[in-house]
């Protein structure tokens, strides 16, 4: 059913949900599904008001019935994937976050993240990997993609991939101490050592504690770092 605020219960029922009324939208939204089963819109709606009166397990009720009527409800998809990965259902979040971008969402980006950040919390670095370079290419100017994959590839020990990633995310985040320490294990991989010592110098001046960076400037100078 196409919706409109011609409708006055529709109308009505919407007016609830903008004010943020989340009593009395859940109580006339319920009526609007148990009226017009077959709306996924209506039960996408109904999901977002009942996660935020906090019933959880009620609103993954409302965005299951919302993509089994409309398939192609992709922020349905997307909603379902946040409410499972809180519930800790990190399988169920993976499949639901997966849809998002085979729907063609408009949540695809954030969703390539969470598909990013559940496989590499399960041990899946290969898929981690695919889903957050899918992320860094949807969503450029955020360069949280660059330090999960700078970490994977560090990982893999290609470190001649790994270096431009973190060239760029140290540029746009000069303070982040990790960042300066991750580009010294780099450098040191690529024997690239005058560049290291300077990369662990500059996490150790943001984090004087780091004894990590202490430990590697002491073998790299011969010199006790305090």
């Amino acid at each position: 059913m196409a919706w409109n605020n011609d409708d006055p219960q529709y109308a009505e029922a919407m007016s609830f949900y903008l004010a943020g009324d989340w009593s009395k939208a859940n109580t006339a939204f319920s009526e609007l599904a148990k009226q017009n089963p077959k709306d996924g819109f209506v039960q996408l709606l109904r999901g977002n008001i009942l996660y935020s009166l906090g019933k959880l397990d009620d609103s993954v009720e409302a965005y299951e019935a919302a993509v089994a009527i409309s398939p192609d409800l992709g922020v349905a998809y997307y909603k379902l994937g946040v409410c499972y990965y809180r519930m800790g259902n990190l399988e169920q979040a993976l499949n639901a976050f997966s849809t998002v971008s085979k729907v063609g969402s408009e949540s695809h980006a954030m969703a390539s993240y969470f598909v990013g950040l559940i496989n590499l919390f399960l041990g899946r670095d290969m898929a981690a990997d695919e889903a957050f370079t899918a992320f860094r290419k949807q969503s450029p100017e955020s360069q949280i993609a660059n330090f999960y994959l700078a970490q994977l590839k560090m990982k893999q020990k290609a470190y001649a991939d790994a270096l431009p990633l973190l060239e760029e995310l140290v540029q746009g985040n000069p303070g982040f101490a990790e960042v300066h320490y991750m580009l010294g294990v780099v450098q040191y991989g690529l024997h690239n050592n005058t560049e290291a010592i300077r990369s662990f110098q500059r996490a150790l001046e943001l984090n004087p504690e780091d004894e990590r960076s202490k430990t590697k400037l002491t073998l790299l100078t011969d010199v006790q770092w305090p």
